[in-house]
């Protein structure tokens, strides 16, 4: 009974430290108290906002260097125009600085950038070639055309003298059958009396003379009415269509052309942004096609850069458009002694897909706000220069 009443007093003691120990443990190992995997998240060491303490720090949020705009998706790999294509030469190299300058052509500005890397266009040459003698013989249609209307207004001008001479024609005829008709009326007066009507009329009906020249007149008139319809005809044909429609089909040859050379010059990819070219994926005969996951090359673009920080949704609510426009504290993820200073320039009201899930064990899909701020010194003296892609810290307390 004696050893009961000592070791009692004992196991109680362990007991209560025990239970503590538990909550205790439970405290470190909860959401938020750093070290472990998130439940909620999936992640390992998913970076949490601190609380505001009495330095006035924090929230503190994960963020990334990036350049303005992003490198990101820089779309330097098949051009729209090959479904797959061969390199065919490679133009830099890791470390080259790029650029793309304005220049005036025709009158207007255009862009043009430094040539980065070429695919094989022999197929698309072959299609320039056929196209530039599809001009060439459309060009040579517009002279025929031209020819031709020529050739109608010519024919048009003939054709109003040929009814001219038919008009003149008619008049003469007609002429000469009233004179005609007049000595025919004298002699016949002569010859018969007024009783002898019945033979005068007979003489005058049977006079070949007569009759040659009504054949003769009537044959003008319906030449004449003739060359009028024709005359009519000619002038209601449009002379100038077949030019318009030859001008038309020389216009669309050529825009057949400037397609044909614009898909062989995209086949020569340019800078879209003066930049530095970080990698380089690819080299002469390397295959492309629309498959291909990786970038012929990265080119990150110069210019400001920026920290794109992802604030989770249950501590979004401690970063207001009050915090827009202030500065806040940016520090090197491993190295808290590596500060730079940073302005809040955008927070934006809509939850997005995180742009990496690479820091947990398994991919999630947490939305984010992607809060910017501007960079006031990526390479401050004394520092070293806070690189695009560099995993920072931003205290939005300060």
């Amino acid at each position: 009974m004696t050893w009961v009443r000592t070791v009692r007093p004992l196991a109680l003691v362990g007991g209560g430290l025990l239970v503590v120990g538990c909550l205790l443990g439970a405290r470190l190992f909860s959401h938020g108290a750093g070290g472990g995997t998130s439940e909620a998240t999936g992640k390992a060491d998913s970076p949490q906002p601190a609380p505001a303490g009495k330095d006035n720090s924090g929230p503190i949020v994960i963020g990334y260097a990036d350049s303005d705009p992003s490198w990101v998706g820089g779309g330097y790999g098949l051009p729209p125009v090959l479904p797959s294509g061969q390199i065919q030469a490679v133009y830099v190299k890791a470390g080259d600085t790029v650029k793309v300058r304005t220049v005036r052509l025709f009158g207007r500005e255009i862009k043009v950038g430094d040539p980065l890397y070429k695919f094989d266009s022999t197929l698309l040459e072959l299609k320039l070639a056929d196209a530039e003698r599809a001009v060439d013989v459309a060009q040579a249609n517009v002279l025929l055309a031209r020819v031709r209307e020529q050739q109608h207004r010519s024919g048009i001008e003939i054709q109003e003298q040929k009814l001219k001479g038919a008009e003149l024609n008619v008049e003469r005829a007609q002429q000469g059958h009233q004179i005609y008709l007049y000595k025919l009326n004298k002699e016949l007066d002569l010859t018969f009396t007024p009783e002898q009507a019945a033979f005068r009329k007979s003489a005058y009906d049977n006079d070949k003379d007569r009759f040659l020249l009504v054949t003769a007149y009537l044959k003008a008139v319906s030449e004449r009415d003739g060359e009028r319809i024709a005359l009519d005809a000619a002038k209601a044909t449009n002379e100038k269509a077949p030019t318009v429609v030859a001008e038309a089909h020389v216009r669309l040859c050529q825009a057949s052309v400037d397609q044909a050379r614009t898909a062989v010059e995209m086949c020569t990819v340019r800078a879209k942004l003066s930049g530095t070219i970080e990698r380089v994926n690819v080299s002469q005969g390397t295959l492309m096609g629309m498959t291909t996951q990786t970038p012929a090359l990265i080119l990150v673009p110069a210019g400001p850069r920026v920290i794109r920080t992802e604030v989770e949704a249950e501590f979004a609510h401690r970063i207001g458009q009050d915090k827009l426009g202030k500065q806040v504290t940016i520090t090197d993820h491993s190295d808290p002694k590596l500060t730079y200073q940073g302005i809040v320039r955008r927070i934006p009201n809509v939850f997005l897909p995180r742009r990496s899930t690479d820091s947990g064990f398994i991919p999630n899909e947490t939305r984010v706000l992607e809060v910017i701020v501007e960079v006031v010194d990526a390479n401050p003296p004394g520092k070293p220069p806070l690189k695009v892609g560099q995993k920072v810290r931003v205290n939005f307390g300060h």
